[in-house]
């Protein structure tokens, strides 16, 4: 018997799994008021323990899951969420380097807030720690591999060998591996190592005007004025809207933040709807329907049978599924469809 059916709709992004970004900057740099505002927790609580890993999650206010809340009013919202982990100020040669190290390593992603006014030369200075971090690592790889040659002649030491020689290589003339093409197998490799400069990095430029653009650092950045973030959300908000415009803005910077975040670590989201909820599930970019229903409930991917598919879009301008049909905008698709930014699926599946 086929279950009933779960509504759909994909757009942004997490897939059960809370991606997780480090948080980092110099010393005043607003790091600890950007997690604050972000997070919803205590400032004072957050500036009393300095060396401390401070872990919150944040909401992604995607502005089409608020669409859907006006369309159903529903009696639960859901967004997607990101999980922030601030750390100590940067400095990898302090003594804080292993605990920072740490956690740069099992981050998915890194932010960076730096100061409008020094916000190249702090870019520039991060970028080479991580780069010398990695040459480190690398060198210490090489050294390991010829040890290890000596006592067995084994073949995959020698390609590993060649691709640490190849990123070493890189690294030397200051270019970051995430820049770089690598096979699919040579990629699984190095993601074993956790080279820092693999990692996607955002850049937060800490501003005094609330409509500042960043400069060009060659990595993905948002300008913002975290005192003018601060007073947007101590407002009302159907008072929110007024204040940014009279500021000449349209959006909070913290929601261009997180969609950079998310378009970095390379996700989209799929949104389920109705009456009791309606909800964010991100995926990676790529998943085929089947997957995106895993996302949900492994059953679904278990026992898929097939996905009805309407285009966000398409059905924000038609207001309901039926004057979708009568549009001819309503598609049926196999397990093998890939879902797109801003799809509508129902699933059907039987288990």
């Amino acid at each position: 018997m086929i279950r009933d059916r779960i509504r759909i709709i994909s757009g942004f992004p997490c897939y059960n799994k809370l991606m997780k970004v480090t948080l980092l900057g110099l010393p005043q740099a607003g790091q600890q008021q950007l997690f604050s505002l972000m997070t919803a927790l205590p400032l004072d609580n957050i500036i009393s323990k300095p060396l401390e890993v401070h872990q919150g999650v944040c909401d992604v206010k995607d502005p089409r899951i608020i669409k859907l809340k006006g369309m159903f009013n529903p009696k639960k919202t859901t967004f997607a969420k990101i999980e922030f982990l601030l750390l100590p100020d940067f400095d990898l040669s302090g003594p804080q380097k292993e605990l920072l190290v740490s956690q740069l390593k099992n981050a998915d992603e890194l932010c960076f807030v730096v100061r409008e006014e020094s916000a190249k030369d702090e870019v520039s200075s991060f970028i080479s720690e991580l780069i010398i971090y990695d040459i480190m690592l690398a060198e210490k790889r090489l050294e390991n591999i010829a040890k290890d040659k000596k006592r067995n002649n084994n073949p995959l030491a020698e390609k590993e060998r060649v691709l640490i020689e190849k990123c070493k290589t890189l690294l030397d003339q200051e270019k970051r591996l995430a820049n770089e093409p690598f096979g699919e197998e040579e990629a699984k490799l190095l993601r074993t190592y956790q080279f820092l400069t693999m990692k996607p990095i955002i850049i937060v430029v800490n501003s005094s005007e609330a409509a500042a653009q960043p400069a060009d650092f060659g990595l993905p950045a948002v300008a913002l004025s975290i005192e003018i973030e601060q007073e947007i959300s101590q407002l009302p908000e159907n008072e929110q809207a007024d204040f940014m415009k009279d500021l000449g803005i349209t959006e909070s910077a913290i929601v261009k933040i997180t969609q950079l975040c998310f378009q970095g670590l390379g996700l989209i989201s799929f949104f389920t709807v109705g009456e009791d909820e309606v909800r964010a599930w991100p995926i990676p970019k790529g998943f085929s329907a089947k997957e995106a229903g895993s996302a949900i409930h492994t059953d679904i991917a278990k026992g898929f049978v097939r996905a009805e598919l309407m285009k966000y879009d398409d059905f924000i301008a038609a207001g309901s599924e039926a004057k979708l049909k009568e549009l001819g905008k309503f598609a049926l698709k196999g397990k093998d469809y890939i879902v797109e930014d801003s799809d509508i699926l129902s699933f059907r599946f039987n288990v």
